[in-house]
């Protein structure tokens, strides 16, 4: 005990809400607001929040709320019918962690009846190679893999990627940024989903930075209104929000007047005097010094402090617009600079679910049995709303559990873990989605199943598309990129890849398969 949770463990613990005074429709024009031009989330799958959202001030009572309190509203004021939006806590202040606290002790009066691991990451997700059927999960405890059974389902709610440097290194807008999400959020469960062909969708998108008070970039200018107040990371642009750009490295620049009139940042000292003891904040006499110490322009820097001090005498900032009230002058030394970056709360890409939370595969349709909640996939991955992610945790969690504990039809009580056939052929749905005059072909290689769609014309091949395989990397991977465009070229002829011939015979069965039809 004591990692679980995630960054809903974390949280500011506040959960949206559809007010009792507005319909649905109202709460989906702010909702399609946010979700701009882009097909994904699908409206139904909006609407499954909006029901699901109105129904949680009832779900924090039943877990042992007393009196939720109202107190936010919401993320984006100026969207249309944004006050359709509230959001609730279970007292106020809130924080502290007091919603997972109530999740944390229901889970605990049902301990009779469910089984509770921690410290047991998820490796792998146990699939039908033939049907696609997500049949369990592979566990580690203790470093044993333990294979799970799940017989009707299996819910993915790992959170993001905000704490694995290569997934964000790879994936994120912002290249370097501090995360300020949970460090458990690993992308474990995009990883699993990935692997059992996932439809994976946003992963650049992300929310965040959370920006201080930031002035110059590396030339020593300006480059937005420190005044201005951002939502979770964005600022108005014509009509949107996008993410503030900035540049890197930057520098929030200021005097000893500046210094000595408040905390700098609320969480620091008074005076700022342990964060200059530690060397966090860089002290110097000139303007000039301090340009040299931090890298920047020291010309630059110069002409942006006495084009910004002209400001204050006018009362008007041409530059940025910041307000007069909040134009003072930078002119009693010392002077003094922090470098400041970007920072993350949490990611939003990966899995895409429906309005039922079950989990889309890219291949077209849904991946048996398996769904996804929270953050995890969100449906706020465009824009992101405060208390979005714990909201839609609450939402799309009871929905995926109503619907993982269903019994299955398509899937007999004995387990393909057993070496039985756990799929019932006469109930299969098409697997894969095909094109206009493609052919399925299906072969097997060392991962499993190899299934392509083949395009004829006239007795040639026009076309090949690789629909599934979990070929090693390098190795079993390496037909699989070479020998569509070979059999293309030469009409079905192919040679075996050295050192991967299993793989090149799935390939060939497959597309012997496929032309037989």
């Amino acid at each position: 005990m004591g990692s679980e949770g995630g960054n809903s463990r974390y949280a500011a613990q506040h959960v949206i809400f559809v007010r009792p005074s507005h319909t649905d429709a109202d709460a989906m024009k702010y909702l399609k607001a946010l979700r701009g031009n882009n097909t994904n989330p699908t409206d139904a799958t909006l609407e499954a929040f909006v029901k699901g959202a109105r129904e949680n001030i009832n779900y924090m009572k039943f877990l042992g709320a007393k009196d939720p309190k109202v107190e936010i509203r919401a993320e984006y004021p100026d969207a249309p019918d944004a006050d359709s939006i509230g959001s609730a806590m279970v007292h106020s202040p809130g924080g502290g962690g007091t919603l997972y606290a109530l999740i944390q002790e229901n889970v605990n009066k049902r301990k009779g009846n469910i089984d509770v691991w921690c410290n047991a990451p998820g490796k792998k997700l146990i699939q039908d190679p033939q049907t696609g059927i997500i049949h369990g999960v592979i566990i580690e405890v203790n470093g044993t893999p333990k294979y799970v059974r799940a017989k009707n389902g299996v819910i993915l709610a790992t959170g993001g990627y905000e704490d694995s440097p290569d997934m964000f290194r790879n994936f994120a807008i912002m290249q370097h940024a501090y995360s300020k999400g949970a460090c458990f959020n690993t992308s474990d469960g995009i990883v699993m989903a990935d692997d059992v062909q996932a439809n994976i969708v946003n992963m650049g998108n992300n929310n965040g930075p959370d920006h201080n008070v930031i002035m110059v970039g590396q030339e020593g200018k300006r480059f937005w209104n420190e005044a201005q107040k951002t939502r979770h990371g964005r600022v108005p642009f014509h009509g949107d929000y996008i993410h503030l750009m900035m540049p890197d490295p930057a520098y929030m620049v200021f005097d000893e007047n500046a210094r000595l009139a408040s905390k700098v940042y609320g969480s620091w000292s008074e005076g700022s005097e342990k964060e200059i003891a530690a060397g966090l904040v860089k002290k110097t006499n000139t303007l000039e010094e301090l340009a040299i110490i931090i890298g920047v322009d020291a010309k630059g820097l110069a002409d942006q402090v006495a084009r910004h001090n002209k400001f204050c005498e006018t009362g008007v900032d041409p530059q940025f617009n910041r307000p007069k009230e909040l134009l003072l002058p930078l002119g009693k030394a010392p002077y003094y600079a922090v470098q400041v970056q970007p920072t993350f709360t949490n990611t939003l890409g990966a899995p895409e679910r429906n309005q039922n939370a079950e989990i889309m595969s890219r291949n077209g349709g849904t991946i048996p049995h398996l769904y996804g909640a929270g953050e995890l996939g969100s449906i706020w991955s465009h824009k992101y709303s405060g208390s979005g992610n714990i909201s839609e945790s609450l939402v799309f969690g009871r929905v995926a559990g109503a619907n993982a504990t269903v019994v299955k039809s398509d899937v007999s009580q004995e387990s393909v873990l057993g070496g039985k056939p756990g799929f019932r052929p006469d109930e299969t749905a098409p697997l894969y989605r095909l094109q206009p005059s493609e052919k399925l072909g299906i072969g097997r290689g060392m991962g499993g199943v190899i299934a392509i769609a083949v395009k004829t014309d006239g007795g040639k091949i026009v076309s090949i598309r690789v629909l599934n395989q979990h070929e090693t990397p390098g190795i079993g991977g390496k037909p699989i990129a070479i020998l569509p465009n070979e059999a293309v070229a030469n009409n079905g002829k192919i040679d075996n890849v050295s050192g991967a011939s299993v793989t090149s015979n799935g390939f060939r069965t497959a597309l012997a398969d496929a032309l037989s039809k």
